[in-house]
């Protein structure tokens, strides 16, 4: 079921995700899926990945993951995204065009 308001959009993306090398999934204006071997001690999680030549950083609030119980599998989560910087809020619409 969607639970977000804005379309999804498909991306595969290299990104750090709490300090740690993961990849993001999709994207949409307010929320961002990842796959990282991180297990959060904590919602609130910073993520950057570059774009543009560029690095987009910003703050995110896990909304749920997905535990892998596999030696070495990579946990799914999604994120809220606060406070988006421009450059992300670009990057998004760019895929809507």
């Amino acid at each position: 079921m969607e639970k977000r308001k804005q379309k999804r959009i498909k991306i595969r993306q290299i990104a750090k995700i709490g300090g740690k090398l993961g990849v993001v999934n999709d994207i949409s204006d307010n929320g961002i899926q990842v796959s990282t071997s991180l297990m959060p001690k904590s919602r609130e999680i910073d993520i950057s990945f570059e774009a543009y030549g560029k690095i987009i950083k910003f703050i995110g609030v896990i909304q749920w993951i997905k535990s892998k119980k596999k030696l070495q599998s990579l946990n799914e989560m999604g994120i809220l995204v606060q406070d988006a910087p421009a450059e992300y809020t670009q990057f998004v619409k760019d895929f809507y065009a």
